[in-house]
């Protein structure tokens, strides 16, 4: 790799061969895409696949072209899939808390970034080819600039789905939470309480709504309920959340009432976002410094201080 960065740039500070090494990078990227299209699409013109589609309703050629995608990246998963499971595990983590809950999503996240790192430095090399004047040291560094940008973009898009996600779980939790005290004291059971409020909330909050119509699923299908809710941290990573799973493993673990424990949880929220309330205001105070300092002081000077000085200068003119 040393080797290959130093020949790059002993080209790129060779007069002549500058627009030389342009070229090569410019034909060798083109190469490498097109290997890469051709063995994600090598299947496109087969006869046998494309007799077999005909063959296929609509609903059912979507589905098999997504399998068919898929299975082509898992067959090259060793070329853009890194190989520190300490890396991948904490890929997925962040994946699910996007919201991004698909068994191939860590594969296709992945390809997105390699493939993101072929098109931009490209795209970048082919523009500024075409500029007159252009140097070739300022080429290479925009094209090396692209690649850290495909790089380190799709990370810096899946931060900001994360963050957002978040939040807007961390809003709707109080009014749900308020909600599954309601029906659990109305008489429903945990999990009937959970789908009354899958039903009441799917339109005002569908995100979370769709993570708790998961759980119900889930446990629908034979997972112990303490083991879905455990998956419903792991998919969200909110720390309300995460207490609230807390406490009931501990109420159905120790036998308690389920009721108690979600009107004692709700309190204690409850109290947690008075104190946020508190805290916020407590602070707004000094915030209020820098701007009364910048914006309201000098005019204040100015009102106090002007007829003084107008005054002065009436009596003095010299």
């Amino acid at each position: 790799m040393d080797f290959l960065m130093q020949l790059l740039t002993g080209l790129m500070a060779n007069q002549q061969g500058g627009p030389w090494g342009v070229v090569l990078l410019v034909a060798g990227a083109i190469f490498i895409l097109a290997l890469a299209l051709m063995s994600l699409f090598d299947d496109v013109f087969d006869p046998v696949r494309s007799r077999f589609k005909r063959e296929m309703n609509t609903d059912a050629v979507s589905m098999f072209e997504s399998n068919a995608i898929s299975e082509k990246l898992h067959k090259h998963n060793n070329v853009f899939v890194p190989t520190s499971q300490a890396l991948l595990q904490r890929t997925r983590t962040r994946l699910h808390y996007g919201g991004f809950h698909g068994k191939s999503s860590l594969l296709h996240y992945y390809a997105i970034r390699m493939l993101l790192m072929i098109l931009l430095p490209l795209s970048v090399l082919m523009v500024m080819a075409l500029i007159p004047g252009m140097k070739s040291e300022t080429i290479f560094q925009s094209a090396m600039a692209a690649i850290a940008i495909g790089y380190m973009g799709p990370s810096f898009v899946l931060d900001k789905f994360i963050a957002n996600r978040q939040k807007t779980l961390r809003r709707a939790f109080p009014d749900m939470l308020d909600l599954l005290v309601v029906c659990s004291e109305a008489g429903l059971s945990l999990d009937a309480a959970i789908q009354k409020v899958v039903v009441e909330s799917g339109m005002s909050q569908p995100v979370l709504a769709a993570e708790l119509d998961i759980v119900i699923a889930e446990t629908r299908a034979g997972i112990d309920r303490n083991k879905a809710l455990q998956r419903l941290v792991e998919r969200t990573g909110v720390e309300d959340i995460r207490g609230l799973v807390a406490a009931l493993s501990q109420s159905m673990r120790f036998g308690t009432s389920i009721v108690e424990t979600l009107k004692v949880y709700s309190e204690d929220l409850r109290d947690k976002r008075t104190q946020a309330a508190e805290e916020v205001a407590a602070k707004i105070s000094t915030k209020l410094i820098f701007p009364l300092a910048v914006c309201l002081l000098p005019a204040f000077l100015m009102v106090v201080m002007l007829p003084a000085v107008l005054v002065l200068r009436h009596i003095n003119p010299g």
